[in-house]
């Protein structure tokens, strides 16, 4: 294992009926809230006036960001930011999946900046792939936010990281700073219970993707870790399998959710290279065909795998006999590892997930501009370092 330092702030409420404890959370913080939320699915459910009506006991004001969208827009955190200043907000509360989730992180960021939330991102991204280069505009003083989870997929409410996207440019960025850990996170897997069968799928399949991001790693001697995320896997793919049959399912639905919390945070990565370059991959594949970001990784996974398959062999035997119980039989690490690729792919496609970019009605004319655009910070991956014809080869193999 390799060296490191981990701390993780973020208070959990997890567990049926955590929801009921949302104000003695923002209390010690203030009065006035921002409440960002999406499209329909929090008043739609009943959510949102079991919310409201806890503020208006708890003599909470609230101004409200609706609409946020998946793969969050740098408009409506803009529009953020504005109620913030103008209403001297004092608290940003995100109810909602992963997008919720960055929109209020940025908002939070963003408000106690002098210069635009953008260029942060921006900075953060080219100073990620050259260390040399000293961002001019960085996360300062954040405003303090929580997150309720409606959804089981990303992760965010337990991690410091915040992904935005600019629609009108294509492009998908994520500043990674422990300064924009939530004071709080609520999960109640009874939240989730709403959530629809399509939804929930691409929660499992970017679940997995996390975990095994982390997982197909260059790091050597990394047992405990291994364990870890083996077991975390297993119960995702159980739990995924569950949610399928009977979307009413609360045990699966509790799996899934702190599973997702976990995926993400950094004690997983703790002593382990991680490997990014398919998130980066997905980024701007999203950025520019505003696909889900679970079904996108699913389909970039499926064509990273093989790609690097042979750079780290071991690494993929290993998971094709811990994870899928798969039995060598005098078969080599690469050999076993390609079965246990496919057994993952196959698993993908029987929770109704398609694999490939015309399947998810996205134009191969993409791949170029995707490939080059996942370049123009710096190199890509630790497993196998990719270059742009590698990320266009990849993405021809799922065209």
């Amino acid at each position: 294992m390799e060296n490191f330092n981990y701390f993780n702030p973020v208070k959990m409420l997890f567990g049926k009926g955590q929801i009921d404890n949302l104000t003695d959370e923002i209390l010690p913080y203030g009065k006035r809230v921002l409440l960002v939320y999406g499209q329909h699915h929090l008043k739609d459910t009943g959510l949102y006036e079991k919310v409201v009506s806890q503020f208006a006991k708890a003599g909470i004001t609230w101004f409200e960001l609706e609409g946020v969208h998946p793969n969050p827009r740098y408009r409506l955190v803009e529009d953020g930011i504005n109620i913030c200043r103008q209403e001297n907000i004092e608290f940003v509360l995100g109810i909602g999946g992963g997008s919720v989730s960055d929109t209020a992180k940025a908002v939070a960021i963003g408000t106690r900046m002098d210069s635009d939330i953008w260029d942060a991102y921006e900075d953060f991204n080219y100073a990620m792939h050259d260390p040399a280069k000293v961002p001019k505009h960085t996360v300062g003083d954040v405003l303090p936010f929580g997150i309720v989870m409606t959804k089981a997929g990303t992760g965010s409410e337990f991690d410091y990281t915040s992904v935005l996207s600019r629609r009108e440019t294509q492009e998908k960025l994520m500043i990674i700073d422990k300064r924009i850990y939530a004071k709080f996170c609520i999960d109640d897997p009874a939240l989730t219970l709403t959530t629809p069968l399509q939804e929930s799928m691409y929660g499992v399949a970017d679940i997995m993707t996390h975990f095994l991001e982390q997982y197909f790693s260059p790091s050597k001697n990394t047992l405990v870790l291994d364990g870890i995320k083996e077991g975390q896997l297993k119960a995702v793919i159980a739990a995924g399998r569950r949610v399928q049959e009977n979307l009413n399912d609360y045990d699966a639905r509790s799996y899934l959710l702190y599973a997702a919390a976990w995926a993400c945070a950094d004690q997983n990565m703790c002593g382990a290279t991680p490997e990014w370059s398919s998130h980066l991959i997905e980024h701007e594949l999203s950025a520019q065909t505003d696909l889900n970001h679970g079904h996108g990784m699913a389909i970039v996974y499926s064509g990273w795998m093989p790609y690097v398959l042979e750079a780290i062999p071991e690494r993929f035997a290993q998971y094709a006999q811990n994870v899928w119980g798969i039995e060598r039989k005098g078969r080599t690490d690469v050999e076993l590892g390609r079965e246990g690729i496919e057994k993952t792919k196959e698993f993908w496609r029987s929770l109704g997930i398609t694999l490939t970019l015309s399947e998810a009605g996205v134009d191969e004319k993409y791949i170029g501009s995707i490939a080059s655009q996942a370049m123009r910070f710096g190199a890509v991956g630790s497993a196998k370092a990719l270059s742009e014809a590698a990320i266009s080869e990849i993405l021809y193999s799922v065209k």
